[in-house]
């Protein structure tokens, strides 16, 4: 497929991702192939070093985007030249890549499971020089995705159920992808991101019918705020209103006037809710929603929602179902979708094992704050009476230690599994979230958990420190 090149200066596209990594990755995977390991096996370990602050937990994103991407990698012609021609790669290594098809195993956490730092959520075993060439991808494929579902689910737990999270995917974020990615997670978490049309037709999820909502724009577009409305209304009968464009009580007043003039006319259809764009701080939106939502009944339009929309933080959302705000829903954006409070999370992919010469030799690191364990590992899940998580267990794969979280997924370079639904996805995450303690659900208190590292791996570890530094001296 020739390339567009006005598009292109701008923007990549999804076969640009597979010479986007370092060009030493290339550069060392050449040389595991020049000096005739291109068959060594070996395994990889993809997790999270160390916890993003005023987080309790992370939710597991991006293993659809792993997989589909892996199972699709290859390398274009042009792709293999430009690294000859720039000396990335050797000959060799070129005649390798030209033919390049993943047939390694994938082993995996569901998408949506509650993982903590340290433990592998993605264990790949396949060749050691073809693995090493998706470093970049792995990274930032968990990174992005797991920051966006660990970000948001915090504003969910914030209302307690008591108000509709309403998310718009599509403002401010750093990226179109990651307008759309957010839009995902946040669908998984059970706000309405299919109203962004992309998004609904990307993933073929049925649409329902969405109440449009007439924003400032629109409003001062108009020589008043009330013509703005009876326009509006001609058109979308069951339209919301923003009503903070001049004034909030005048704006209220006017949504009343229009929803009267429906009513008189017989319309089945009238003005859904009232949006509250602006407040000096929580008190004041929540008093702005006390005075629309009794001046709203008293004028006997009970159905007319009352939603709040601003830099709503999970923090600011807890405050807000203090107050007893009578709120049905808050429309969050540039905070979730930035993940403001801690935009950065270190996802790191580490050789764990590989078989050389018909020599089992295991891989670690030793430096400090950055020590990784040798072996093929599995991560053990373990439950209370009340079913609550109560310890994780990092061990090796043929130890029974609990509930095992890593699942085959791709066998042989084939899938061993479909992959869920979103809507199978979203029902999973569901019930990771209930089986969380209430200590960890918490917004306004960060509480520490770490998986604790069995005594078999921590043996093989050990015996394999005294191995290296023995070869070293």
């Amino acid at each position: 497929m020739k390339k567009n090149p006005a598009i292109n200066k701008f923007f990549f596209l999804p076969e640009d991702q597979h010479l986007f990594d370092y060009d030493q990755i290339f550069s060392v995977s050449a040389m595991w192939v020049e000096l005739g390991m291109e068959n060594v096996e070996a395994t990889y370990d993809l997790y999270v070093r160390g916890m993003p602050k005023n987080r309790n937990f992370l939710l597991f994103g991006g293993l659809e985007e792993i997989i589909e991407g892996i199972l699709a990698w290859h390398f274009t012609k042009d792709e293999v030249d430009f690294l000859l021609k720039n000396e990335i790669i050797t000959p060799k290594m070129a005649k390798l890549l030209r033919n390049y098809k993943f047939r390694g195993d994938i082993w995996a956490m569901p998408e949506g499971t509650v993982f903590f730092p340290e433990e592998p959520v993605v264990r790949i075993t396949g060749k050691i020089w073809e693995i090493n060439l998706f470093t970049f991808f792995l990274m930032n494929a968990i990174t992005s995705n797991t920051i966006f579902l660990s970000k948001a689910v915090r504003s969910f737990l914030a209302t307690e159920g008591k108000i509709k999270v309403v998310t718009c995917p599509v403002t401010r974020a750093h990226s179109n992808e990651a307008s759309l990615k957010f839009g995902r997670a946040v669908y998984l978490l059970g706000a309405p991101s299919a109203i962004v049309p992309a998004f609904a037709r990307k993933y073929n999820l049925p649409t329902t019918k969405v109440n449009t909502k007439a924003y400032h724009a629109f409003i001062s577009s108009f020589s008043s705020e009330i013509e703005a409305m009876e326009k509006a209304v001609s058109i979308f009968p069951n339209i919301s209103f923003m009503v903070d464009t001049y004034d909030v009580k005048q704006g209220i007043a006017n949504v009343i006037k229009v929803a009267k003039k429906q009513q008189a006319k017989g319309s089945k259809d009238i003005i859904s809710a009232v949006v509250i764009d602006s407040g000096k701080d929580v008190k004041h939106f929540a008093d702005q929603a006390k005075y629309a939502r009794k001046e709203l009944d008293k004028a006997g339009f009970m159905q007319i929602k009352v939603n709040l929309s601003g830099n709503f933080t999970e923090l600011r959302l807890a405050e807000l179902v203090k107050l007893k705000a009578p709120v049905n829903g808050v429309v969050i954006c540039t905070d979730l979708v930035t993940s403001s409070d801690d935009p950065k999370m270190e996802a790191v992919l580490k050789l764990a094992e590989f078989k050389h010469q018909g020599q089992v030799r295991h891989a670690m690191k030793l430096s400090y704050g950055k020590v990784s364990y040798p072996g093929k590992k599995q991560v053990f899940r373990n439950f209370d009476k009340n079913k609550y998580l109560k310890n994780d267990v990092i061990g090796l794969e043929n130890e029974s230690l609990g509930v095992p979280l890593l699942q085959l997924m791709v066998k042989q370079g084939k899938l061993s599994q479909p992959l869920p639904s979103l809507d199978e996805i979203k029902k999973y995450l569901s019930d990771q979230l209930k089986q969380l303690p209430s200590l960890l659900k918490r917004v306004d208190k960060q509480s520490t958990y770490k998986a604790n590292i069995s005594k078999k791996l921590n043996q093989l570890f050990l015996k394999a420190k005294k191995n290296y530094v023995k070869k070293s001296n």
